[in-house]
């Protein structure tokens, strides 16, 4: 067990059905395995000035190294669709030392 002293953690809050997607291209294309998806109701997703009806969202975590968190940060705003009006929210935070698990890399098979 190894145990990260030096992290952050990216919370985001988007459209249900968002997240998923988010967790797939974070694992292959910035090789983040910290990333976890659950569901939740928010508002805000009405018109502008409205109070919204409630809606279901994903909410996404993901812990990533102090010196990647920027980088990460940036890429789940663009790729996430956080840069569009009504997209979601996001923040980080620094977070107390976590333990460091990784799943073993298992080659995909395709069946007919």
């Amino acid at each position: 067990m190894k145990t990260a002293t030096k992290t952050k953690l990216i919370t985001c809050i988007l459209p249900q059905g968002s997240g998923m997607d988010l967790v797939k291209r974070l694992s292959q294309e910035q090789g983040i395995s910290s990333a976890n998806v659950s569901a939740g109701r928010g508002r805000g997703s009405g018109q502008v000035g409205s109070i919204g009806a409630w809606d279901e969202v994903d909410m996404l975590t993901v812990t990533v190294p102090v010196e990647k968190a920027d980088e990460i940060f940036d890429f789940i705003f663009h790729v996430g669709g956080l840069d569009r009006p009504r997209g979601g929210i996001m923040f980080q935070q620094a977070v107390s030392p976590v333990t460091e698990f990784s799943l073993p890399h298992i080659e995909e098979t395709h069946s007919e």
